[in-house]
């Protein structure tokens, strides 16, 4: 399972703070934690800095892998230059966050990707915007994934992200991403499947629980790459276990190491138990 440490985001005011003021040490102690966490890449997102944007995400970048020289970023920008800035100085392999089908998008996005070859997360939007028709969001993973692969981008470094929209404002909405990430990974085995989880359970009370039951869900229909905070032990958890189940553990062992290190017991058990 792929984690993509999402709590370095500018659209976090604490964060925003942080990023203004150069605290490195905020900075540094939320990419640790993560890493520590077990986040495979940690997502820094510099959105709100506006007109600071590439100065910021070159910082942020050189700062992490300077601290945790083993730590891969996911560049996260709407802004092609800030994108351009974070690639310039990461060392290794860094996941762009995102690409999708709008044709300005694709335009200056393209030129990056077959520059400093990024795996990539790819949304399916175009520019008619966001729908919640499964079937043309279906057909627009299948347009960016033939659209990457034309561009040299290898099966094993695409990332469909399908879009989760909250189920409290569409009853069947956690169904049809998951009808699309299933369909998609059939068509295509080897592309991953990614998402950000959070969406599902917003608008309700209880949204980590939400949150926890869906991914396990998901991945049952093929999602092996996920935009999460993994400082949620129970998800991190219940990621691990349900890879076991799903026959994706081999001899059990992530579940034993997890359970070893601590990382499965989460609450004492009830008296007498």
């Amino acid at each position: 399972m792929i984690i993509v440490g999402e709590r370095i985001n500018s659209t976090r005011k604490t964060i925003t703070r942080a990023m203004q003021e150069h605290d490195s040490e905020f900075i540094l102690n939320e990419a640790q934690r993560q890493w520590d966490a077990g986040a495979t890449y940690l997502d820094v997102n510099t959105a709100m800095m506006r007109s600071e944007e590439s100065q910021t995400m070159t910082w942020v970048v050189e700062l992490i892998q300077a601290e945790i020289p083993e730590a891969l970023i996911a560049i996260d920008s709407a802004n092609p230059a800030a994108i351009e800035a974070g690639f310039k100085v990461h060392k290794g392999r860094a996941l762009l966050n995102s690409i999708n089908m709008e044709k300005d998008r694709i335009k200056s996005v393209v030129p990056l990707i077959r520059e400093f070859r990024p795996r990539v997360v790819a949304l399916t939007i175009d520019d008619s915007g966001v729908t919640q028709e499964e079937e043309k969001r279906f057909e627009l993973g299948v347009r960016l994934i033939e659209l990457l692969m034309d561009n040299d981008v290898e099966r094993d470094d695409i990332f469909i992200d399908p879009l989760i929209f909250p189920v409290s404002a569409e009853l069947q909405a956690g169904n049809v991403s998951l009808n699309i990430m299933g369909r998609l990974k059939e068509a295509y085995s080897d592309v991953h499947m990614i998402c950000g989880l959070s969406n599902i359970s917003f608008g309700l009370p209880e949204r980590k629980l939400i949150n926890q039951v869906y991914m396990v869900m998901a991945m049952g229909r093929g999602l092996d790459g996920a935009i999460i905070d993994p400082l949620d032990r129970r998800l991190m958890a219940n990621i691990t276990t349900a890879r076991t189940l799903l026959g994706q553990d081999k001899a059990c062992r992530g579940f034993l190491k997890t359970y070893r290190s601590g990382g499965l017991k989460l609450e004492p058990n009830p008296a007498g138990v």
